[in-house]
């Protein structure tokens, strides 16, 4: 239950109670305030002033110490020394609390005015002219926090798709802010690629000039994965992986095999166009399709989500195979490697671009076959 303040009057009040009634901006330009018979009480940290649903038959003005303004159990706003807290319930007959108030510090000390004094006061416009004067003012510095935290919220949310891909945003608030992803079992196109022989370039080139081609050898990949539906998963050095979700059982596999294969020529072709003096770059690229483990994996205090399972490996595989691996085959190998699996699931006329057939060693895999163009 909510404590009541002792009825008994105070008069006169004490210097600090008196400089906190004026400086709380409730008594400006009011000629006698002790009318109002302001009433002292204390409260010790964590005590109920009042709570949502009780009679807002008063307020208070704060002499020492902060109180908590609470909807629930969130803090909404922290009201501190000579600052009027209540008032804004006090505006029509039988209205109710809709906050709670608790004492946020050891020792809080406040002034009680009840709503029949401020009433009765002989001056009661010009208090309630002040108590209009302080809500407004609130509501400019709520609406100036509200922007602030919008603006803020605006910022996080760009950070968040830096760092993250829209799926794997989208998984995470499905399980809720307390929750890591759930874990899935999902049908998925994986897409593993590399930089050819960029590594020998950087311990010899300026670490400002390696970052600058480093982001446009990224944006060279980037841009045609999401424009194709894709999702970047993570950036690996100078590799990059990302995959395709086919997360509905009717959605058309053809489809999206054949936009993450388009999204593989035009991320080639792009790279093919960045050059370190007069050497051009190329990009190695590995396309599978399978079921993996979609979620957030890593451990107690740092994870990610990310795909795990044989099929990524097998992906992994597909990129990094070189032409010394080749156990079939007439080398070179292409730049842009698919596993069987996936190129059952193109159309005729990208299966006959896929038509060089190899067989591979893969590192804990044995052998395994792929195509190239």
């Amino acid at each position: 239950m909510t404590k009541t303040p002792s009825l008994a009057s105070t008069a006169p009040l004490q210097a600090d109670y008196e400089a906190a009634l004026q400086l709380s901006g409730l008594v400006d330009d009011v000629q006698d305030a002790s009318l109002l018979d302001p009433r002292p009480y204390r409260y010790v940290e964590g005590e109920t002033i009042c709570r949502p649903g009780d009679p807002a038959d008063c307020l208070w003005v704060i002499v020492s110490g902060a109180i908590a303004v609470k909807l629930q159990d969130q803090t909404l706003f922290v009201r501190r020394r000579n600052e009027v807290v209540g008032e804004q319930h006090l505006v029509g007959n039988g209205y109710q609390r809709v906050y709670g108030l608790v004492a946020a510090e050891s020792n809080v000390e406040v002034l009680v005015i009840d709503k029949a004094r401020l009433e009765a006061h002989p001056e009661a416009g010009v208090i309630w002219r002040n108590i209009a004067k302080i809500i407004s003012i609130k509501l400019r510095n709520a609406s100036r926090k509200t922007a602030t935290l919008g603006r803020q919220l605006a910022d996080d949310t760009r950070i968040l798709h830096a760092y993250t891909s829209q799926y794997a945003l989208s998984r995470r608030l499905q399980s809720g802010g307390d929750h890591q992803a759930d874990y899935l079992v999902e049908r998925t196109v994986i897409w593993f690629s590399d930089v050819v022989n960029f590594s020998k370039y950087i311990l010899k080139s300026p670490p400002e000039r390696i970052a600058d081609i480093v982001q446009r050898f990224f944006n060279a990949q980037t841009e045609p994965i999401l424009d194709c539906g894709g999702h970047i998963d993570k950036f690996i050095g100078d590799g990059l992986m990302a995959f395709w979700v086919l997360s509905n059982p009717g959605e058309d596999t053809r489809k999206v095999c054949a936009a993450a294969a388009r999204a593989a020529e035009q991320a080639a072709e792009n790279v093919a166009n960045i050059s370190i003096g007069n050497v051009q770059l190329a990009l190695r690229i590995g396309l599978h399709i399978g079921p993996v483990i979609s979620g957030d994996f890593g451990s107690a205090t740092r994870h990610q989500f990310t795909l795990i399972g044989p099929e990524v490996n097998k992906a992994a595989r597909l990129e990094q195979a070189h032409s010394d691996d080749v156990v079939d085959g007439q080398p070179p190998l292409g730049d842009i490697r698919i596993s069987p699996e996936f190129r059952r699931e193109l159309n005729a006329l990208a299966t006959r671009r896929f038509c060089k057939r190899f067989v591979v060693r893969a590192k804990n895999m044995g052998t395994m076959d792929l195509y190239t163009a």
